[in-house]
């Protein structure tokens, strides 16, 4: 990262300037201005406007924005009101615009122009959003990524001098739409922009200087020919629907027996659900009497809305039709179980409700009480809590409004799973969607603790990353990949997205596009056969 500095005095505002293009700005532009000038300890002095405006939408990005950015689309342009209080300079003159700058005595610029470049003099901390190379209010930036088909796309918050990174996240590339893949990732530079600010204002960003030495100015890359985009569009657009007219997405459960925990899928033997739903996120927990109980999601397709169901395995292998266990208004998932204070807890992901909720179990499987409300007013996504150094850890994906689920982990600390729970000095801890969300519970493994993580990367839950967790406490977070399972353990299976472990018994979930219209043969496998019925055999 960029190291960052305060040239002031603690106990004053941090003094921010924004150059914007001339003329209309895309919408999120104006509401990230809107939003700075609401941030503590932070005061918005100055609005600088280009000589040069954004070029107007060539035919096939007007295509793309009639097909998947209708409506009140972030992009879309607008007029922008310099907020109250805030000095305004407009005009085509580099020099006459550092001039003026230097008089305003800002510490921060944030530069969103067309092409950023370095002013002298110019503030101690220069920065820009770039997405895929280009800066963020270009049309034409997040196009690469996708008519070159890679898998993911960045945005960084940099240094204009040197492009040095202040912050940067990585999500998958949207594979059919540029305007989506830029809005998505535009989401995030804003929330890197509130959090490089307000971590400068409290003196929370280290010692340092990005001013550097101006460089020259930016020079784009040649960006696809709107002919090629389109034909790159349509054809990615009619494979991605006719995948989905003629196949179903369905998530299955798949069990391994043993007493350590099996990271090798290829050993499970798997259960289908009937084809009118799906099984998935199964979490182990002992059953009383031998066996134990694997919480799932169960969503049935014409509900479209998930619920808590478990699954009862006996010893043998043998298991059971799945019970009710919690049913709500909004979607459920997730059911992420675990122990304290000699009880069983619960925190089911119900962020549709935007709230993350604790249970108490007062039996087995289905009966429980909630507790409190842990979170409030929050989409965060696959809540894992785990005891580590003497604390309570809540690692769990939170996202920027517009922005994809996968790609940001936070993480939160508390005395007990009762709170209050307060959050890690450096989040997003992880911001690259092909290790951010969380797939399962933290365990130990050979004297590590590894972090079950989602490979969200060319889709949701594509893959599981074992993520060795070297040092985490209130203010630092670090990890390294340790290991990978892949979903191709057998012909057919296309993702792996959760792994849970009770000694006896390792669950995974998997994923199969079932074909709607034509027979179609099971990955091979021996499905387990329920305790007296025949259940387990796909419908």
């Amino acid at each position: 990262m960029s190291p960052l500095t305060l040239s002031r005095t603690p106990s004053s505002a941090l003094r921010l300037a924004i150059f914007v293009p001339g003329g209309p700005v895309p919408a999120w532009v104006a509401r990230l201005v809107g939003d700075c000038t609401g941030l503590p300890d932070i005061e918005l002095v100055a609005l600088l406007r280009d000589g040069v405006a954004l070029p107007e939408a060539d035919w096939a990005d007007r295509l793309d924005g009639l097909v998947f950015d209708r409506g009140s689309s972030p992009l879309r342009l607008v007029p922008l009101e310099a907020p109250a209080g805030a000095a305004e300079w407009s005009g085509a003159d580099a020099n006459v615009a550092a001039g003026w700058l230097a008089g305003q005595g800002c510490d921060v610029l944030v530069d969103l122009r067309l092409s950023p470049f370095a002013l002298a003099p110019g503030p101690a901390h220069h920065w820009t959003l770039m997405l895929a190379g280009r800066p963020a209010v270009d049309p034409l930036a997040g196009a690469a990524p996708v008519v070159d088909g890679e898998d993911s796309t960045e945005i960084r918050l940099e240094a204009v001098a040197d492009g040095a990174p202040v912050d940067a996240s990585l999500g998958a590339s949207c594979s059919f739409s540029i305007r989506r893949n830029r809005r998505r990732a535009i989401a995030k530079g804003m929330g890197m922009v509130r959090r490089a600010l307000l971590r400068l204002a409290r003196g929370s960003a280290g010692e340092g200087t990005d001013a550097g030495t101006p460089a020259a100015a930016w020079v784009p890359a040649e960006a696809p020919a709107a002919a090629a985009r389109f034909t790159t569009l349509l054809q990615r657009g009619v494979s991605r629907s006719a995948l989905k007219a003629l196949h179903r997405d369905q998530w299955g459960i798949a069990l391994a027996l043993g007493e350590a925990i099996c990271l090798d899928p290829a050993r499970a033997r798997l259960i289908y659900p009937p084809a009118d739903r799906f099984w998935a996120d199964p979490m182990v927990w002992p059953a009383e009497g031998g066996g134990w109980w694997v919480f799932i999601e169960e969503v049935i397709y014409r509900e479209g809305k998930g619920t808590l169901q478990a699954i009862r395995v006996h010893p043998n292998g043998d298991w059971e039709p799945p019970v009710p266990v919690m049913r709500r208004p909004w979607h459920l998932s997730y059911p992420f179980v675990f122990e304290w204070n000699g009880e069983l807890w619960m925190v089911p992901e119900s962020g549709a409700n935007r709230t993350v909720e604790l249970y108490r179990c007062v039996g087995l499987p289905d009966r429980w009480e909630k507790v409190q409300d842990i979170f409030t007013g929050i989409d965060l996504v696959d809540a894992t809590l785990f005891a580590h150094d003497g604390r309570w850890w809540l690692l769990g994906n939170v996202s920027e409004p517009g922005a994809d689920k996968h790609d940001e982990l936070h993480a939160f600390h508390a005395e007990t799973p009762l709170g209050p729970w307060l959050p890690h000095a450096a989040n997003p801890v992880v911001a690259d969607a092909r290790f951010a969300r969380p797939a399962g519970p933290v365990f130990m493994h050979e004297g590590r603790l590894l972090r079950p993580a989602q490979v969200c990367v060319p889709e949701y839950g594509h893959a599981l990353s074992l993520q060795c967790i070297d040092r985490l406490t209130p203010s630092e977070y670090a990890e390294h990949t340790e290991g990978h399972i892949a979903p191709g353990w057998r012909p057919g299976i296309d993702c792996v997205h959760t792994l849970s472990h009770q000694p006896g018994l390792t669950a995974f979930d998997f994923l199969v596009r079932r074909p709607r219209f034509a027979p179609w043969r099971l990955p091979q496998s021996a499905p387990l056969t329920a305790a007296g019925n025949d259940e387990g055999t796909p419908a």
